[in-house]
């Protein structure tokens, strides 16, 4: 086993003996330390760490760098057996940051995914593959590719500011969007907000064993219960705290904190219950975030895509246009289907009656922006999403309402609309042919 220092990181390292918990030490983790944490810097596609940074494994044999010599390593994120870590990293300041691979042991870091753009925030998936965001100037995407590398699968087909942040227990994964969670399979299909109670921003979010979301927001933390539609904020610890929480134990999470009227980040321990804080790692004249455990954990469910390459269209069944969790004002006639142009406007896709229960059947093209708008008989509009979302080719979609949110469960009956039509209305515009 290697434990070797980078001299740039000598002083700091030393400076960690005085930041030990006060209670025992916990089991090992992972780090990022830096001159310069900017967290939401993402969101203006900036840097967020732009002195560089550096990964740090916490164990009993002692702390050591990662990746040394790298001017920059950060988003750490250990395999399901606990023997190799994943990560972002810049080898000198000049490169991009692309997608690392080693063990825990220590070895010569392997580049898995070399981008043409910034690509951060990588996760092991169930199947094999790496899951990660690709940055660039104009926006950012979720992307899978093979663990031996290749072509990358895009999972997202809008345009936006994407952040992996972690894979669920169900094997769909975790994304920020607009200072909120969103969900998306493996494959790309059944995208959706987490919760869709339109909270504050939010962010640094992780999934526990519980089966709890956490994350932060105000400047403290708060969760997502499987039994909770809105979010619970956790008892305030007099700091200001930023996700993602790394559950290293039962009952024992670290995460990063610092005083609410500033200074540097420091790792903490807190419980799940919330309450007092004790400093665990608080390196001198550094920033101290995004801890994670280093040791085994059971993998999420492997999602079995049923997904056609060679189509390129998807079909959505909409069970109830007028179930909304705010009152839609007038009667729902019809739906238009929207798509965006090159110049990234509104391009309508065309229009289809909606049956008398609210419901609607149709066929539209895959991997593009798709925007739904409700109308009255007289073809006004009642309500638009605001947002888009995208079908993959041959996915199969159902959704209860038209802003009704994920937590909601249809009401056991057949569609009206499947009782009229056998086959999806088209509305393809120039986009899309069945195959």
């Amino acid at each position: 086993m290697r434990w070797t220092l980078g001299v740039g990181l000598l002083a700091v390292l030393v400076s960690l003996l005085a930041g030990q918990a006060k209670r025992s030490d916990p089991p090992p983790f992972i780090y990022t330390a830096a001159l310069r944490y900017e967290a939401a810097a993402w969101n203006q596609g900036a840097e967020r760490f732009p002195n560089g940074s550096h990964l740090v494994l916490v164990a009993r044999q002692g702390r050591r760098e990662v990746a040394p010599g790298f001017f920059a390593s950060a988003d750490a994120a250990v395999s399901y057996d606990g023997h190799r870590v994943l990560f972002a990293g810049r080898p000198a300041r000049q490169d991009r940051w692309q997608i690392w691979q080693t063990d825990l042991e220590g070895a010569t870091p392997r580049c898995v995914m070399a981008c043409g753009d910034d690509c951060i925030r990588p996760l092991y998936l169930p199947d094999g593959r790496v899951v990660y965001t690709r940055v660039a100037a104009t926006g950012s995407a979720i992307e899978a590719v093979p663990p031996e590398g290749g072509k990358a699968d895009v999972l997202t087909h809008t345009p936006g500011r994407y952040l992996t942040s972690d894979v669920l227990r169900d094997g769909r994964i975790l994304f920020e969007l607009r200072g909120d969670l969103f969900t998306v399979y493996p494959d790309g299909t059944g995208v959706e907000s987490l919760r869709c109670d339109h909270g504050p921003r939010r962010s640094g979010s992780r999934q526990v064993s519980s089966g709890d979301v956490i994350f932060s927001v105000d400047g403290g933390l708060a969760r997502f219960a499987s039994a909770l539609a809105v979010q619970e904020k956790l008892p305030p610890a007099g700091l200001d705290t930023a996700g993602p929480v790394a559950e290293v134990a039962p009952g024992r999470w670290l995460v990063a904190a610092r005083a609410r009227s500033g200074g540097a980040w420091a790792i903490y321990e807190t419980t799940p219950g919330g309450g007092a804080l004790e400093t665990v790692e608080s390196p001198r004249g550094m920033q101290a975030v995004e801890p994670v455990a280093a040791g085994p954990r059971v993998p999420p469910r492997d999602f079995p895509s049923g997904l056609v390459p060679t189509r390129s269209t998807g079909n959505l069944l909409c069970l109830d246009a007028r179930e909304s969790k705010t009152p839609i004002a007038g009667a729902i006639h019809s739906v238009r289907l929207y798509t965006q142009d090159v110049a990234g406007g509104s391009q309508a896709l065309g229009r289809t009656a909606v049956a008398s229960d609210g419901s609607f059947y149709v066929e539209l093209p895959a991997d593009r922006p798709i925007r739904i708008e409700l109308l009255n008989a007289a073809g006004a509009s009642l309500r638009a999403e605001e947002h888009w979302f995208w079908m993959r080719p041959s996915e199969q979609r159902i959704c209860v309402g038209c802003h009704a949110g994920p937590e909601r469960a249809p009401e056991n009956k057949v569609p009206e609309i499947l009782n009229q039509i056998l086959s999806p209305v088209k509305l393809l515009g120039d986009h899309g042919q069945t195959q």
